[in-house]
């Protein structure tokens, strides 16, 4: 596809690109860009964290104690994004 295509097109381009397909970018004839699927899909499917889920020990009534201890000890957050 020529650059001015896919700047028209956009939208379409990058959903066959997620679908699978490989898209070549010319201008004046002359390749100069492909865009393709990222080689590994970041993040899990749906399936692949509910089975991550299922496979955590259950919380205990120790744990959540130590968690309302820390959450005591430390307060409520000083605001929406702490500063580093």
């Amino acid at each position: 596809m020529s650059a001015t295509e896919v700047a028209r097109n956009f939208s379409s381009v990058i959903n066959r690109v997620g679908a699978g397909e490989e898209v070549e970018i010319v201008r004046n004839g002359a390749p100069v860009a492909q865009l393709r699927p990222p080689s590994q899909p970041r993040g899990l499917s749906g399936v692949e964290w509910r089975a991550l889920i299922a496979r955590l020990p259950a919380v205990d009534e120790d744990f959540a104690r130590d968690i309302e201890a820390v959450r005591s000890e430390i307060g409520p957050p000083a605001g929406k994004w702490p500063r580093s």
